[in-house]
């Protein structure tokens, strides 16, 4: 495989749902590390890199958010990888992903080539492993610069919604696609199915799942966390569908979300021994309208 990086110099980047339409093959071509400066909301900063690489001889173009927070730093922060559904973009997780920056995180998140599909419109499932290798490989480049990005490669997350929760269990418990330098896991949404090949085995990482019961797929949740060795949380939102908790338009329950998934990045990337109690506080306030499943019984 062939990676390079393309970054846009001194021009604007152009909108996401485009930016991964032009596929040529001097897309693939080493080009100059910089990145385009893009409007944020207020406490974050963010700036938009186009990286690019060969899979199965075919170029792949990654236009990738980075949101930091514009708080001074003394210390290298904890990176979150975060990973889209099928024919999505960053931007309608942005004020989740904004959340998780608000809170003391780097938050790099890719677009991903549009999902090809079969005739019954399911995405097919290749697709959830050509998506793992450009998340291993956008998580190369960030990592390699590292120290520009103010990043602690050791405190690495990932976080996936829908398909893109698929994409992260391929990361953190199969053999296709395992990448041992997740430290943590958050799926929203995630479909839980069979890869192409290779099998599910032990996942040595903390995970956090959370859905809305009135979800067709929350069956995959209850499977997957029967599956996945603790330490493993599970919140279900009861009466949410699939994409309000999560993607905009969000709904009131977006508040747990936000607050939920950034008090698990805390305990277990951020070590903050008192964020667990708090998280379970989160849901206890939430007075029945979210529920909490844990196993606690093996820890980092």
């Amino acid at each position: 495989m062939v990676a390079a990086v393309l970054f846009a110099l001194g021009v604007a980047m152009p909108p996401i749902a485009d930016a991964t339409a032009t596929t040529s093959a001097a897309a693939c071509a080493d080009g100059p590390a910089t990145g385009t400066s893009v409007p944020a909301t207020a406490g974050v900063s963010r700036t938009d890199y186009t990286f690019a690489h060969r899979l199965a001889g075919k170029c792949r173009v990654l236009v990738t958010q980075v949101r930091a927070p514009t708080t001074p730093r003394t210390t290298p922060r904890p990176m979150i990888l975060a990973v889209h559904g099928v024919d999505g973009s960053p931007d309608a997780l942005a004020p989740l992903l904004d959340a998780w920056t608000h809170a003391g995180y780097t938050v790099v998140a890719p677009t991903f080539p549009k999902t090809k599909k079969d005739a019954s419109g399911r995405a097919v499932r290749s697709e959830v492993v050509d998506q793992a290798a450009d998340a291993r490989f956008v998580l190369d480049e960030v990592l390699d610069r590292a120290e520009t990005f103010g990043i602690d490669p050791h405190e690495v997350g990932v976080a996936g919604m829908s398909l893109g929760g698929m994409t992260v269990y391929g990361l953190i418990s199969h053999t296709c696609c395992h990448d041992g330098r997740i430290r943590a896991a958050v799926v929203m949404a995630g479909v839980h199915d069979d890869f192409p090949s290779g099998k599910y085995v032990h996942q040595d990482v903390p995970v956090f799942l959370i859905q809305g019961d009135a979800d067709v797929g929350y069956h995959h949740s209850r499977a997957a966390y029967a599956q996945l060795a603790p330490p493993k949380w599970f919140v279900t939102l009861h009466g949410e569908r699939h994409s309000p908790p999560f993607e905009v338009p969000r709904g009131s329950i977006a508040t747990v979300v936000d607050a939920t998934t950034s008090l698990f990045w805390d305990h277990y990337l951020g070590h903050d021994t008192a964020a667990a109690s708090k998280l379970v506080a989160v849901v206890k306030a939430t007075k029945g309208k979210a529920t909490l499943q844990r196993d606690l019984s093996a820890t980092r």
